[in-house]
């Protein structure tokens, strides 16, 4: 993963987290996705996810929308896609 990042889908120090608005801020749900999507087909999902979290840990204050894709990471780490037939 490294340096190839999905531009807007890696949290930054200047991203901003709020309450979506119309046009404004994407869901955490449609970050996951998009996140999904840019993962190489062979890639460790629960790798790359537990980086991500460790990377949203590095925020203090997790904002609400960060602290929610934690969340939705967490379960892609406890739980990888690989149980869910992607191979």
């Amino acid at each position: 993963m490294g340096s190839q990042r999905l531009p807007g889908v890696a949290l930054r120090g200047n991203m901003h987290w709020g309450p979506a608005e119309a046009g404004g801020e994407p869901q955490p749900e449609d970050i996951l996705m998009a996140w999904l999507l840019w993962l190489p087909h062979d890639a460790d999902v629960a790798k790359a996810a537990a980086d991500e979290v460790a990377r949203i840990d590095l925020r203090h204050p997790i904002p609400e929308g960060a602290a929610r894709l934690r969340e939705l990471l967490l379960q892609l780490v406890e739980r990888p896609l690989s149980n869910f037939g992607r191979a």
